[in-house]
């Protein structure tokens, strides 16, 4: 009788457990069909830019084409207006000088004679100076923009395609659990105070750092929670972000309206100082995003530089307190910042 109804729960579990893999499976699908749909929609998203793109390439090259038949046609009409030009003084010259037959100069009176002989002295001189200057025999070259030739037959492709991959749960609303809770004692021989952690980051190595508002400590734990390096601070750390591999930013203050940003690295099981920038305001929160810095005040959030200048104010509420801009996070798209949601 016991292992009968045994073996009826092992099978209602079991029917559960394939219930609850049916609806996975059958949202699976669903999933996949939005991403198939989303594939096609990307791929002809991406087919009309590529279009658009060879359209702007055509419309440039036209342009440039236009430019360069305008210039040649210039040119041609220029050489040829010079060409005429000296043909027509020939033949103005051939004319005139045929004027003066001076074979028949016998009949007319020594005056007319003496008169016909000064101009076509003078002719003769004018035909025979510009006789003497070079005519130059003019063809039209066209050399290409080697450069632009060379580029374009490096190129492979109008553009790189890359693959922008989104993780899909198939259940993204499911709550999480804690399976497993462990405790380990941070606290050196040099409180005085209990520890209160207000901030918590990994070096790349597995170690941990945490941040003791308490006793004014930045602690470095190795990666079995044992204590290895502490750094004492001048002011309460507020909040700890880490900005690289091994290097962390912390707020430290006391209520004051002046507030310090230390930055710190961690270096073989050590805790080295950086470097130290102060900000006009309190601040409580803290993050870093491409080699800007994020804060929050009581009623706002400011981006700085790492030199700590002040950026933009980002967001203002100037009705929040102090525990609604204790901690926030930075939401970016395609490198853009959009604002912050603040907890």
């Amino acid at each position: 009788m016991f292992k009968s109804t045994e073996t009826r729960m092992d099978e209602v579990k079991m029917a559960k457990r394939i219930e609850e893999l049916q609806e996975r499976l059958e949202d699976m699908v669903k999933i996949g069909e939005q991403s198939i749909n989303s594939l096609q929609a990307s791929y002809e998203n991406v087919l009309v830019e590529i279009i658009n793109l060879r359209r702007q390439i055509n419309e440039t090259l036209d342009r440039l084409q236009e430019m360069t038949i305008r210039k040649l046609e210039q040119l041609h009409s220029d050489l040829k207006v010079s060409l005429e030009n000296d043909s027509k003084q020939c033949v103005e010259f051939i004319y005139k000088l045929k004027g003066y037959d001076i074979n028949r100069s016998e009949n007319t009176s020594p005056e007319r004679s003496f008169i016909i002989e000064i101009k076509c002295l003078d002719q003769t001189a004018l035909a025979d100076v510009f006789l003497r200057k070079q005519f130059k025999n003019a063809d039209i070259e066209f050399q290409y923009n080697k450069e632009l030739k060379t580029f374009l037959d490096s190129l492979t492709e109008l553009g790189n395609i890359t693959i922008h991959e989104t993780i899909r749960c198939v259940n993204p609303n499911k709550v999480l659990i804690i399976k497993e809770k462990c405790q380990y004692k941070v606290r050196s021989a040099t409180d005085t105070f209990t520890c209160f952690t207000t901030g918590i980051c990994e070096s790349v190595n597995g170690e941990i750092i945490i941040a003791d508002r308490n006793n004014q400590y930045v602690k470095l734990l190795d990666p079995a929670f044992n204590l290895i390096e502490q750094l004492q601070l001048p002011l309460l750390p507020y909040s700890i972000f880490k900005i690289s591999s091994n290097e962390m930013a912390v707020i430290i203050g006391n209520l004051t309206p002046v507030t310090q940003v230390h930055f710190i690295r961690v270096e073989k099981g050590t805790i080295l100082k950086l470097n130290v920038i102060k900000l006009n305001h309190r601040c409580y929160g803290i993050a870093c995003h491409q080699g800007d810095v994020f804060v929050t005040t009581p009623t706002a959030v400011c981006q700085y530089t790492i030199e700590g200048r002040l950026v933009k104010k980002l967001y203002e509420d100037k009705y929040g307190g102090f525990m609604g801009i204790m901690f926030f996070f930075i939401k970016t798209e395609r490198n853009n910042l959009n604002q912050p949601n603040v907890c």
